[in-house]
């Protein structure tokens, strides 16, 4: 397990818990990203796949059920962020509060995870495409326009049943490490499939 400096733990539980709480608010900003067809296709099926891996119905206690969500998240919105393309600039403009954080966020994870942790979530990424929420994979949500609103309706009701508070993250999540042991967890389950 990865040691952090007391300063550096608290930093990464305290974004930990902001983000486990505006989860359903920054999936928003994939949803965007999927629906926005000047932006690569390539960005576009990560923000699928990973807004697909949310959405779906999971197991396990709540907050820390999500936890990974928050960190692919993150990733996702790291394939906007290292394009050169005016239309990824104009998308990173629209959402500049999250983007502005952005690198230093995951540098941060990194750093706090260490490198087994963060390659397990890097590889669960690449292998969420063919995952699928309501018969359809996270490509089929790209092609299929009319499927923009589907992904919409799903993250409102998303929204509406999420039972995260910041009080409940408070009082789940009060060490670095439980964060760390729930995803080494999650990691060795991934690896036996």
């Amino acid at each position: 397990m990865q040691s952090l400096e007391p300063a550096q733990g608290r930093e990464f539980l305290t974004k930990v818990c902001d983000y486990l709480v505006s989860l359903p608010f920054d999936l928003k900003i994939l949803q965007e990203a999927v629906a926005n067809t000047e932006l690569d296709r390539a960005t576009r099926e990560v923000a699928a796949a990973v807004l697909v891996n949310a959405l779906t119905p999971q197991e396990g206690p709540s907050p820390e059920r999500y936890l990974d969500d928050l960190f692919l998240l993150r990733m996702a919105l790291a394939k906007v962020g290292t394009s050169t393309e005016p239309a990824h600039q104009e998308f990173r403009t629209r959402f500049d509060d999250v983007f502005s954080a952005l690198t230093h966020d995951l540098e941060l994870f990194e750093r706090a995870l260490g490198p087994a942790l963060w390659a397990c979530l890097q590889g669960r990424l690449g292998s969420l495409s063919r995952m699928a929420l309501k018969g359809k994979r996270p490509t089929q949500y790209v092609d299929d326009e009319d499927s923009w609103d589907t992904l919409y309706e799903d993250g409102l009701d998303f929204q509406t049943h999420y039972d995260v508070t910041e009080e409940r993250v408070q009082n789940r999540l009060r060490r670095p490490e439980q964060v760390m042991e729930y995803l080494q967890r999650r990691c060795a389950e991934d690896s036996k499939k």
